[in-house]
């Protein structure tokens, strides 16, 4: 038996040696919904008697979330009907540390000492069992219904977020107020780039409400607010220094083992100084397909009416279809994330409707020590049907590249440093909308 004891021991030493950090979930709403697809796919392996492949799905998600009641629960259970009886010891006994009063744990943990031959352990186990059950004598191997009952309905997470910043062309200007605009040379007046430094503030909240306990349908939510703020005073005369940008959306979602259907109906208004803002309205969608635990397809879309309150010629509708492939690998889990859209807009002024397209690709290394490394790139064509200004006559296209990264150092569970750096560039037939840009930040974030 101490032979026994010892090797659960170093297995699991060294389980945590490859795992170790351990990545908490992600409050990003994408992975999140991700990573309840996994949840819900693993469990239905385990209903279906596929052991071993629910094994597989729980332990990938054991090493994003080691402190997951669910995945815990998932994992042990899977574990014992897959043999892997020394991990299922490990995981019971995580969850006897949270629920030390919870018969039905010892009883399953009892079952697995049987499977290991170590009748000691199990009887200490079962008489735990019999004494929080007051005396009463059941069968072991019974559902852990009281545990899963702790389980809310009601689902809910956020981060606060707040840093500093700095940006080499915070109001995305050319290198010169004088251009060429068609035949002509203008000199524009205040259009020249401006570097600011500046700080930021920022608050996510998502919900999910499931209708009852085992219902696929959720009533889900989010609310987002983001602050900025300038401090170099030249962004007064364009009513720039400071800006808000606030989201509440609402909506249902369909969840099953190996798909996930969320729609919203949404609301938008990003504003600069309570000076000129502009608002959007509409629906927006996303379709998740787990072709494997490993390879997820995610299509997503939306549609929207906006309002501009100092530019009527603008408003409109303006609407994206897209769809990316989202792959997992390596031991900790890296991620990668790719695809396409088209973009397509309708406005008041034909000259400012427009269709295009974007590529994006997007990595997530978990690194050792508590860091998450995610680079990207993104490359946009815009084509409109009209001139930027009444002095070209050829039709404005742009072209804009966004590369950068971001890396954030997990304190625990709750606090996060991170930091972003970004560089833009536009590349367009109007020299007015030709602009690069440099932009870094630095803060700290707190979830719940």
């Amino acid at each position: 038996m101490i032979e026994r004891s010892l090797s659960a021991i170093l297995f699991a030493v060294s389980l945590l040696l490859v795992t170790c950090p351990a990545f908490a979930a992600s409050n990003e709403p994408d992975r999140r919904i991700a990573a309840d697809s996994a949840k819900a796919e693993a469990a239905a392996l385990l209903d279906n008697g596929e052991a071993t492949a629910a094994y597989d799905l729980y332990m990938r998600l054991w090493r994003e979330a080691p402190d997951d009641d669910a995945v815990n629960l998932g994992l042990a259970r899977a574990a014992t009907k897959a043999k892997r009886f020394n991990l299922a010891v490990i995981a019971y006994e995580t969850l006897l540390e949270k629920y030390p009063k919870e018969a039905g744990l010892y009883g399953e943990l009892a079952h697995v000492y049987m499977l290991l031959g170590d009748r000691e352990s199990a009887e200490r186990c079962a008489s735990m069992m019999r004494s929080l059950a007051g005396g009463a004598s059941e069968e072991t191997s019974r559902t852990l219904d009281i545990l899963e009952e702790r389980y809310s309905l009601l689902q809910m997470h956020g981060t606060v977020r707040a840093g500093v910043l700095y940006d080499s062309n915070a109001n995305q200007g050319p290198r010169s107020e004088t251009m060429d605009l068609g035949d002509w040379r203008v000199t524009v007046e205040n259009a020249k780039e401006k570097e600011s430094f500046g700080a930021y503030f920022g608050a996510d909240l998502d919900f999910a409400r499931r209708f009852y306990r085992e219902s696929p349908w959720h009533l889900v939510g989010d609310a987002r607010a983001f602050w900025r703020g300038n401090a170099d005073s030249r962004l007064d005369d364009l009513h720039s220094r400071e800006s808000q940008w606030g989201r509440g959306a609402f909506g249902l979602r369909h969840m099953t083992s190996s798909t996930l259907t969320d729609v919203r109906l949404k609301g938008e208004i990003f504003d600069y100084e309570l000076y000129q803002n502009v608002s959007a309205f509409g629906p927006e969608g996303t379709f998740l397909w787990a072709a494997t635990p490993a390879f997820h397809l995610i299509t997503k879309g939306g549609i929207d009416k906006r309002v501009y309150s100092r530019d009527s010629d603008r408003n409109g509708v303006y609407g994206w279809i897209g769809e990316y492939a989202r792959f997992f690998f390596g031991a900790d889990n890296h991620e990668f994330l790719a695809g396409g859209r088209f973009l397509a807009a309708s406005a008041d002024r034909s000259d400012y409707n427009y269709d295009g397209w974007e590529v994006s690709a997007r990595f997530l290394f978990k690194l050792p020590y508590g860091f998450e490394l995610a680079p990207f790139a993104a490359y946009t064509g815009e084509n409109y049907h009209g001139p930027a200004t009444a002095l070209e006559t050829k039709n404005r296209e742009d072209k804009r590249l966004r590369l950068g990264y971001g890396l954030t150092y997990r304190i625990n569970e709750s606090w996060s440093l991170e930091t972003r750096y970004q560089y833009s560039t536009n590349d367009s037939t109007s020299n007015l909308y030709d602009y690069r840009q440099h932009y870094v930040s630095a803060g700290v974030a707190w979830s719940f």
